[in-house]
Protein backbone atom coordinates (compact mmCIF):
# COMPACT_ATOMS: atom_id res chain seq x y z
CA UNK A 1 0.00 0.00 0.00
CA UNK A 2 2.02 3.15 -1.29
CA UNK A 3 -0.04 5.88 -0.45
CA UNK A 4 0.61 8.18 2.54
CA UNK A 5 -2.54 10.52 4.00
CA UNK A 6 -0.38 13.15 6.28
CA UNK A 7 -3.09 14.54 9.00
CA UNK A 8 -1.88 17.69 10.46
CA UNK A 9 -2.45 19.31 13.81
CA UNK A 10 -4.52 21.98 15.41
CA UNK A 11 -4.08 25.57 13.74
CA UNK A 12 -1.26 23.83 10.94
CA UNK A 13 -2.09 22.55 7.57
CA UNK A 14 -0.68 19.78 5.55
CA UNK A 15 1.90 21.67 3.89
CA UNK A 16 3.02 23.88 7.22
CA UNK A 17 3.29 20.12 9.14
CA UNK A 18 4.57 18.00 6.89
CA UNK A 19 7.04 20.13 4.27
CA UNK A 20 9.73 17.97 5.02
CA UNK A 21 8.18 14.23 4.91
CA UNK A 22 6.03 15.64 1.53
CA UNK A 23 9.83 16.37 0.26
CA UNK A 24 11.09 13.05 1.44
CA UNK A 25 8.43 10.70 0.22
CA UNK A 26 6.72 12.05 -2.66
CA UNK A 27 9.09 9.71 -5.17
CA UNK A 28 8.36 6.64 -3.61
CA UNK A 29 4.62 7.58 -2.32
CA UNK A 30 1.40 9.01 -3.58
CA UNK A 31 1.35 11.53 -1.05
CA UNK A 32 -2.44 13.35 -0.50
CA UNK A 33 -2.30 16.46 1.94
CA UNK A 34 -5.18 16.93 3.31
CA UNK A 35 -6.36 20.58 4.96
CA UNK A 36 -8.89 19.64 7.87
CA UNK A 37 -12.08 21.85 8.35
CA UNK A 38 -11.47 25.48 9.19
CA UNK A 39 -7.93 24.91 8.43
CA UNK A 40 -6.05 26.16 4.57
CA UNK A 41 -7.69 25.41 2.15
CA UNK A 42 -10.61 23.35 3.23
CA UNK A 43 -13.83 24.59 2.66
CA UNK A 44 -15.62 23.47 5.54
CA UNK A 45 -15.57 25.87 8.45
CA UNK A 46 -14.98 24.20 11.74
CA UNK A 47 -17.72 22.24 13.57
CA UNK A 48 -18.73 22.24 17.55
CA UNK A 49 -18.42 18.80 17.40
CA UNK A 50 -15.05 19.26 15.97
CA UNK A 51 -13.89 15.60 16.14
CA UNK A 52 -17.19 13.71 15.04
CA UNK A 53 -16.87 16.31 11.36
CA UNK A 54 -13.18 16.11 10.87
CA UNK A 55 -13.56 12.13 10.75
CA UNK A 56 -16.33 11.93 8.49
CA UNK A 57 -14.57 14.25 6.12
CA UNK A 58 -11.47 12.44 6.46
CA UNK A 59 -13.39 9.03 5.36
CA UNK A 60 -14.93 10.44 2.71
CA UNK A 61 -11.68 12.10 0.97
CA UNK A 62 -9.97 8.62 1.27
CA UNK A 63 -12.62 6.89 0.20
CA UNK A 64 -12.55 8.90 -3.19
CA UNK A 65 -8.50 8.43 -3.43
CA UNK A 66 -8.55 4.88 -2.17
CA UNK A 67 -6.73 3.01 0.71
CA UNK A 68 -3.46 4.09 2.91
CA UNK A 69 -1.33 4.90 5.25
CA UNK A 70 -2.31 7.83 7.61
CA UNK A 71 0.24 9.68 9.38
CA UNK A 72 -1.23 12.00 12.19
CA UNK A 73 0.38 14.80 14.40
CA UNK A 74 -1.51 15.73 17.51
CA UNK A 75 -5.30 16.60 16.86
CA UNK A 76 -4.51 14.32 13.36
CA UNK A 77 -3.56 11.60 15.20
CA UNK A 78 -6.89 11.52 17.04
CA UNK A 79 -8.36 11.81 13.78
CA UNK A 80 -6.36 8.76 12.22
CA UNK A 81 -7.27 6.62 15.32
CA UNK A 82 -11.00 7.36 14.89
CA UNK A 83 -10.75 7.01 11.06
CA UNK A 84 -9.44 3.56 11.57
CA UNK A 85 -11.91 2.48 14.07
CA UNK A 86 -14.73 3.51 11.85
CA UNK A 87 -13.70 2.54 8.22
CA UNK A 88 -10.69 -0.03 8.73
CA UNK A 89 -10.57 -1.18 5.47
CA UNK A 90 -9.18 2.26 4.59
CA UNK A 91 -6.19 1.73 6.58
CA UNK A 92 -3.16 0.42 6.18
CA UNK A 93 -1.49 1.47 8.99
CA UNK A 94 -1.38 4.47 11.48
CA UNK A 95 1.55 6.32 12.23
CA UNK A 96 1.32 8.89 15.25
CA UNK A 97 3.16 11.57 16.24
CA UNK A 98 2.65 14.13 19.64
CA UNK A 99 0.28 11.66 20.76
CA UNK A 100 -1.08 10.74 24.27
CA UNK A 101 -4.25 8.49 24.39
CA UNK A 102 -5.24 10.51 27.50
CA UNK A 103 -4.39 13.81 29.14
CA UNK A 104 -3.06 13.37 32.36
CA UNK A 105 -4.98 14.30 35.57
CA UNK A 106 -1.86 17.22 36.31
CA UNK A 107 -2.26 18.71 32.79
CA UNK A 108 -6.07 19.55 33.22
CA UNK A 109 -5.31 22.84 34.87
CA UNK A 110 -2.37 24.18 32.67
CA UNK A 111 -4.98 22.88 29.13
CA UNK A 112 -7.77 24.75 30.45
CA UNK A 113 -5.21 28.19 30.95
CA UNK A 114 -3.68 27.20 27.60
CA UNK A 115 -7.30 27.70 26.26
CA UNK A 116 -7.91 30.94 28.04
CA UNK A 117 -4.66 32.28 26.23
CA UNK A 118 -5.20 30.80 22.93
CA UNK A 119 -8.92 32.77 23.06
CA UNK A 120 -6.78 36.29 23.47
CA UNK A 121 -3.75 35.59 21.16
CA UNK A 122 -4.77 38.74 19.20
CA UNK A 123 -3.19 40.79 21.94
CA UNK A 124 -0.65 38.38 23.85
CA UNK A 125 1.00 37.33 20.57
CA UNK A 126 -0.13 38.96 17.60
CA UNK A 127 2.37 38.06 14.87
CA UNK A 128 1.31 35.09 15.22
CA UNK A 129 -2.72 35.80 15.09
CA UNK A 130 -1.14 36.96 11.54
CA UNK A 131 0.24 34.02 10.92
CA UNK A 132 -3.15 31.68 11.79
CA UNK A 133 -5.17 34.72 9.76
CA UNK A 134 -2.93 34.16 6.52
CA UNK A 135 -2.97 30.40 6.79
CA UNK A 136 -6.83 29.99 7.80
CA UNK A 137 -8.49 33.39 6.44
CA UNK A 138 -10.96 35.51 8.69
CA UNK A 139 -12.56 32.30 9.83
CA UNK A 140 -9.16 31.58 12.20
CA UNK A 141 -10.72 32.46 15.45
CA UNK A 142 -13.65 30.15 15.15
CA UNK A 143 -11.81 27.41 14.39
CA UNK A 144 -9.18 27.68 16.74
CA UNK A 145 -12.25 28.35 19.57
CA UNK A 146 -14.22 25.20 18.58
CA UNK A 147 -10.94 22.58 18.14
CA UNK A 148 -9.68 23.85 20.90
CA UNK A 149 -12.15 23.89 23.12
CA UNK A 150 -13.01 19.90 21.72
CA UNK A 151 -9.29 18.83 22.87
CA UNK A 152 -9.42 20.84 26.06
CA UNK A 153 -12.84 19.35 27.65
CA UNK A 154 -13.47 16.81 25.66
CA UNK A 155 -10.55 15.01 24.65
CA UNK A 156 -11.03 11.91 22.77
CA UNK A 157 -9.55 9.75 24.91
CA UNK A 158 -8.74 6.02 24.33
CA UNK A 159 -8.84 3.08 26.64
CA UNK A 160 -9.27 -0.62 25.87
CA UNK A 161 -12.60 -0.63 25.75
CA UNK A 162 -12.74 1.84 22.65
CA UNK A 163 -9.35 -0.12 21.08
CA UNK A 164 -11.33 -3.15 21.05
CA UNK A 165 -12.45 -2.98 17.54
CA UNK A 166 -9.54 -1.45 15.89
CA UNK A 167 -7.69 -3.51 13.61
CA UNK A 168 -4.81 -1.57 11.87
CA UNK A 169 -1.08 -1.63 13.26
CA UNK A 170 0.06 1.39 15.14
CA UNK A 171 3.09 3.00 15.27
CA UNK A 172 3.80 5.94 17.41
CA UNK A 173 6.58 7.93 17.12
CA UNK A 174 7.06 10.55 20.07
CA UNK A 175 9.45 13.12 20.87
CA UNK A 176 11.63 11.92 23.91
CA UNK A 177 10.77 15.64 25.55
CA UNK A 178 7.27 15.49 26.68
CA UNK A 179 7.48 12.93 29.62
CA UNK A 180 3.28 12.59 29.23
CA UNK A 181 3.66 11.73 25.52
CA UNK A 182 6.33 8.84 26.57
CA UNK A 183 4.07 7.24 29.04
CA UNK A 184 1.04 7.81 26.80
CA UNK A 185 2.75 5.95 24.09
CA UNK A 186 3.50 2.87 26.63
CA UNK A 187 0.08 3.25 27.74
CA UNK A 188 -1.42 3.04 24.33
CA UNK A 189 0.59 -0.48 23.68
CA UNK A 190 -0.85 -1.81 26.93
CA UNK A 191 -4.20 -1.17 25.61
CA UNK A 192 -3.34 -2.10 21.72
CA UNK A 193 -0.11 -4.53 21.53
CA UNK A 194 -0.18 -4.32 18.06
CA UNK A 195 1.84 -1.18 18.59
CA UNK A 196 5.14 -0.65 18.26
CA UNK A 197 7.09 2.62 19.55
CA UNK A 198 10.06 4.34 18.35
CA UNK A 199 10.79 7.51 20.79
CA UNK A 200 12.54 10.30 18.90
CA UNK A 201 15.61 12.00 20.98
CA UNK A 202 15.84 15.83 21.35
CA UNK A 203 12.41 15.96 19.76
CA UNK A 204 8.94 17.46 21.75
CA UNK A 205 5.65 17.31 20.46
CA UNK A 206 6.35 18.42 16.87
CA UNK A 207 8.51 15.36 16.41
CA UNK A 208 8.70 15.36 12.35
CA UNK A 209 9.65 18.97 12.94
CA UNK A 210 12.65 18.53 15.51
CA UNK A 211 14.15 15.69 13.91
CA UNK A 212 13.13 15.56 10.70
CA UNK A 213 15.54 13.35 9.86
CA UNK A 214 15.50 11.16 12.33
CA UNK A 215 11.56 11.13 11.96
CA UNK A 216 11.83 10.32 8.40
CA UNK A 217 14.05 7.91 8.82
CA UNK A 218 11.94 5.74 11.63
CA UNK A 219 8.65 6.62 9.51
CA UNK A 220 10.80 5.07 6.52
CA UNK A 221 11.00 1.82 7.89
CA UNK A 222 7.72 1.49 9.63
CA UNK A 223 6.22 2.22 5.96
CA UNK A 224 8.81 -0.93 4.35
CA UNK A 225 7.28 -2.66 7.17
CA UNK A 226 3.83 -2.19 6.74
CA UNK A 227 4.08 -3.08 2.95
CA UNK A 228 6.12 -6.55 3.31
Amino acid sequence: MKRIYFLHGFMGTGQTHFEQQIAYFKKEYDIIVMDLPGHGTSEDAAAVEYIEQATVSLINRIRETGPGHLVGLSLGASLAIQVALKAPELVGGIILTGYTPVVPEELTDVMAQQYTYFLDIKQHEPLIAAQFEDLHGTRWQETMQRVLHQMTFRYPTMTKQSLQHLQAPVFILNGMVQEHEVTGASRFQREYPNTQIHLIPDAGHTANLDQPDLFNHHLNRVLQQSNE
